[in-house]
């Protein structure tokens, strides 16, 4: 996928990206092609496999670019001692993007999603830094996998919870809050 800073590259790269979420719109992922992208994008084939090579590339870029939690933009939300915030961050998150998780969903494509949540919570230095990076590594993918869920469960129950709902629901999840203690 294309990283670079050259402008046009860069327009194309959204030029295509928009396109893809407008076809989503009438078709399914895997109806889409190539050539159907192209030409609703206006660009090349050539344009096209130079910036992204395949479809699922786009996906990542739309979401790594226009749709993923970002915990630096909130440092607040980044710090263990203040996960209710995080929950309360991610809960609006989910509800302001709902139509572009709704896509994923409905074409079977949250896994890119964790994917892209897993990276950001690793690439933000203050998210659970307070362990080692063995720890780290599981403990972050535990929340984004946990993240990632709620995100696809909010989708398929009708999005109809609010934020407040959604907040407590995580924290209490993540808490450990629905476990029974046994004697």
């Amino acid at each position: 996928m294309y990283q670079g800073s050259n402008k046009s590259a860069l327009l194309s790269q959204k030029l295509i990206s928009d396109a893809l979420l407008r076809l989503l719109e009438e078709k399914s992922f895997s109806e889409i092609s190539i050539s159907d992208l192209c030409r609703e994008a206006q660009v090349s084939r050539q344009t096209f496999y130079s910036l992204f090579s395949t479809k699922e590339n786009v996906i990542l870029y739309e979401l790594s670019h226009n749709c993923c939690f970002m915990p630096e933009e909130s440092s607040a939300t980044c710090h263990s001692a203040v996960f209710r915030g995080f929950c309360e961050e991610y809960s609006r998150y989910i509800i302001d993007k709902k139509h572009i998780i709704s896509l994923l969903v409905r074409n079977d494509m949250i896994h890119f999603l964790y994917d892209v949540q897993y990276r950001s919570l690793m690439d933000c230095k203050y998210f659970i830094s307070d362990v080692s990076d063995e720890s780290r590594v599981f403990i972050v993918d535990f929340i984004a996998s946990g993240m990632n869920s709620i995100a696809k469960n909010y989708i398929l129950t009708g999005a109809k919870a609010d934020v407040n709902f959604l907040k407590k629901l995580m924290f209490s999840l993540f808490g450990g809050l629905y476990f029974k203690n046994y004697k």
